[in-house]
């Protein structure tokens, strides 16, 4: 098989987590575990998402380099 098994677990106690494989994945597979995203993290995703909007509306080139702005570089 070469798909993916794609699961969205709590880790117990323990901090240990159970993944039953399907037969179809054989005995050996490779586990690559990312933290799940947390109310910071997706906070972190729309800062960035809104950085990005006003970098491609090139509202930092022509508003904030503007000659009216760079007054405030004097300060």
């Amino acid at each position: 098989m070469t798909g993916v098994l794609r699961k969205q677990l709590t880790a117990d106690a323990n901090h240990t987590i159970h993944i039953v494989l399907p037969a179809e994945m054989g005995d050996e597979v490779e586990v690559v575990i990312f933290p799940r995203s947390s109310a910071k993290a997706a906070a972190l995703e729309e800062s960035s998402a809104i950085a990005k909007l006003m970098d491609e509306s090139g509202f930092a080139q022509n508003v904030l380099n503007s000659a009216e702005e760079d007054c405030w570089n004097d300060l």
